[in-house]
């Protein structure tokens, strides 16, 4: 049985790319603008590297 607390075997899928990575290489996302809509998801490193990062710098 998968323990659901595993980090290498529980997957999430990344909200840019769409690739299935396992949940301890992934990143978690917040965004919460005053008037939209929150944004809360999963990428994959190498799309928060390339696409989300660089604006945080």
């Amino acid at each position: 049985m998968t323990d659901p607390h595993d980090r290498t075997t529980v997957t999430e899928e990344c909200a840019v790319c769409g690739a299935t990575v396992p949940f301890g290489a992934s990143v978690h996302v917040l965004v919460n603008p005053p008037d939209e809509e929150t944004f809360d998801r999963y990428v994959c490193r190498s799309c928060y590297e390339a696409e989300l990062e660089p604006l945080a710098e």
